[in-house]
């Protein structure tokens, strides 16, 4: 056995201990056939780097790479790229994962972070081994944050020797694609975004401090004994990035309102956080509008107009734009905010891109065990008639207001619903 060292220009890598046969350059079939380097050079097929590459990927895996070399023989062609090969490798790995052989997904993974690194290394001449040199880079370029420079050229040098390149290998097929495409930056590899990350988390403490808590950081991060929120992966290292993955909002009944609140929504949602919105102020369907009695559409239509703004506004291209919408359970539209996502009914008035939240009280709860009714008001009728605004109420005011409201029923009340709260809560 001797040691196959596949070597870039700046980054020697040890692939593994291979049988001394898969160092020689064999040809595939025709010995003519030539492929397109990542440089757009041509070169002759060398059966002899893809076997290194594919036994690398396999060390460790209770998977027989010999199938990994015969399903790929079959793609090969004069002309095929480099990149073709390895995308044909990934696509061969996770064809062969099963139940049986799970262990292809982290092939796969593997191939992924490859194909990475053989990319920057293309793109701008090195992979690891300068972090300072990304660092500087990359603030000159806008992408980092400045503060990073708060640390030393030295410290910058010793942070960059923490970095072991091993850590990229340990993501499967779908951990390699979601980190890549989502969280990484141009031109950058994965154990740079963690470090960078990890310096800037360490900058409130002491400076004779910080360096040590960024390797602990560091370390926990790079192993995934702790994992980062989105946010923070994603906009830490980023000039202005926000860090925040939660937001909370409210509609009040107005237009001046909900469209300054769905505004705000879609600028959160730009940023990468998630918002939670409550549409209890909303006057429900039937109530009036500029005096007309049976003019307002409820509160579907507006949460139609949140749902859209979540496809329209992603999380700043890394995911879904994320958005719960909640309603307290005596809001008269309740019935049909229930049915807002499923399949049957009008679908103007259908939101399934929403995560939908029903806001329980304890008096409801109660006449849940207790098999009482329960009543649905209008949240504009309530304000205007009897001055309560029910949705800022809670625990025992919620409860004297809620019997007032009650015993107000037909007469200052007039647009209100009575169900069995049992029946409403199996809803």
């Amino acid at each position: 056995m001797q040691q196959t060292v596949i070597t870039t220009p700046n980054h020697p890598r040890l692939i593994n201990s291979l049988p001394s046969h898969t160092q020689n350059s064999v040809h595939l079939g025709n010995p003519k056939i030539q492929v397109i380097r990542r440089d757009n050079s041509w070169t002759l097929l060398n059966i002899g780097k893809i076997r290194a590459v594919v036994h690398w990927a396999c060390v460790g895996r209770n998977v027989n790479p010999i199938a990994l070399e015969a399903g790929l023989t079959t793609r090969l062609r004069h002309g095929i790229t480099t990149r073709e090969i390895q995308d044909n490798l990934i696509n061969c790995a996770l064809e062969m994962c099963s139940p049986d052989e799970p262990d292809w997904r982290y092939v796969a993974g593997r191939l992924h972070i490859w194909s990475l690194w053989k990319d920057t290394l293309v793109s701008r001449g090195y992979q690891y081994g300068d972090y300072e040199t990304t660092v500087r880079t990359k603030i000159a370029a806008n992408q980092y944050d400045e503060r990073l420079l708060t640390y030393s050229s030295e410290e910058l040098k010793e942070a960059g020797s923490w970095i072991n390149p091993d850590w990229d290998t340990d993501y499967d097929y779908a951990g390699a694609v979601l980190l890549t495409s989502r969280y990484l930056l141009p031109d950058e590899l994965p154990q740079e975004a963690l470090l960078s990350c990890s310096l800037l988390l360490a900058m409130v403490e002491s400076p004779e401090n910080r360096l040590a808590w960024a390797r602990r950081f560091y370390e926990a991060i790079a192993t995934r004994k702790i994992s980062l929120a989105t946010p923070i992966l994603a906009n830490l290292r980023v000039p202005g990035g926000s860090l925040t993955s939660c937001f909370i909002v409210s509609l009040d009944d107005s237009l001046e309102s909900i469209f300054e609140e769905i505004t705000n929504t879609a600028r959160i949602s730009k940023n990468g956080g998630g918002v939670g919105v409550n549409v209890s102020r909303i006057r429900a369907t039937g109530s009036w509008v500029m005096k007309k009695a049976n003019a307002s559409g409820g509160i579907i239509p507006w949460i139609k107009l949140l749902n859209d703004t979540a496809i329209a506004v992603n999380q700043g291209g890394r995911r879904a734009g994320a958005v719960t919408v909640g309603v307290d359970i005596w809001h008269l539209d309740v019935p049909e905010f229930l049915e807002m996502q499923t399949e049957n009914g009008d679908q103007r008035r259908k939101a399934y891109d929403v995560f939908p939240q029903l806001i329980l009280t304890d008096e409801f709860m109660r006449r849940v065990i207790n098999k009482e009714e329960w009543t649905l008001v209008d949240p504009y009728e309530v304000r205007t008639k009897l001055g309560i605004e029910l949705a800022e109420l809670w625990g025992e005011e919620f409860e004297s207001a809620y019997q007032l409201i009650e015993a107000s029923l037909g007469r200052e009340i007039t647009l209100y619903k009575q169900i069995p709260a049992r029946d409403l809560f199996k809803t």
